[in-house]
């Protein structure tokens, strides 16, 4: 715990000067500070790009830890984070669609025995989704097992639906016939073990300005 407050604070010292507005598309980084509550804006540092970046939310954003929805405030300082972000209408301010809030490692401490971090067993990390796709389309067809998507370009691609993929549209959880042909939606997922591009979450809805 003292570690990772030193290195908050040591992150927080280049804030000022370092801080830009996050990129659209698929984010991870460790949380610096946030303000507000309902709507506000938030901080984190993206180690893969070792920058700090900036990103607004409001109540239309689904913010979520261990497949629950929360609010940023019970998020903590250095907690990992996943973000789906985007850009408000008219404005090229970055704006939060999904963010998943990851479970820590945890460490325990035995006398007269090296602390080892915990870490899933074979069996378990082969079963968890990895999600590392991020992309957008228009929706042409749907199926009971995949969602046939056109791309600004015009060209189609399949993506498979899973019995757990999750559906979101203006930050509430729905069914999946909820989700009507040609709508705008974007994508969180990755491939599976025949190589085919799988949504672990399908996102939709109108971005509205939050209230002030």
């Amino acid at each position: 715990m003292w570690v990772k407050t030193v290195w908050v604070t040591i992150l927080w010292a280049a804030v000022a000067t370092a801080q830009e507005n996050a990129p659209p598309g698929f984010l991870r980084g460790d949380l610096l500070s946030w303000t507000g509550t309902r709507n506000g804006q938030f901080m984190f540092h993206a180690a893969a790009a070792d920058r700090v970046y900036s990103c607004s939310y409001d109540d239309k954003t689904y913010i979520e830890r261990d497949n629950e929805r929360i609010t940023l405030a019970l998020a903590q300082k250095g907690d990992r984070l996943e973000l789906v972000s985007d850009r408000r209408l008219g404005s090229s301010l970055c704006y939060a669609r999904t963010v998943h809030v990851l479970e820590p490692q945890r460490t325990f401490f035995v006398p007269g025995v090296r602390p080892r971090l915990r870490t899933a067993s074979a069996t378990s990390a082969l079963f968890t989704l990895h999600p590392n796709l991020s992309f957008s389309g228009a929706v042409v067809r749907m199926t009971s097992d995949a969602l046939i998507l056109r791309s600004r370009s015009g060209e189609r691609s399949v993506v498979r639906l899973r019995a757990d993929t999750r559906y979101v549209a203006q930050g509430q959880t729905v069914e999946p016939d909820s989700l009507p042909v040609n709508t705008l939606v974007f994508i969180r997922g990755g491939r599976n073990l025949y190589d085919e591009v799988e949504a672990y979450q399908v996102i939709w809805g109108e971005i509205l300005q939050p209230a002030p």
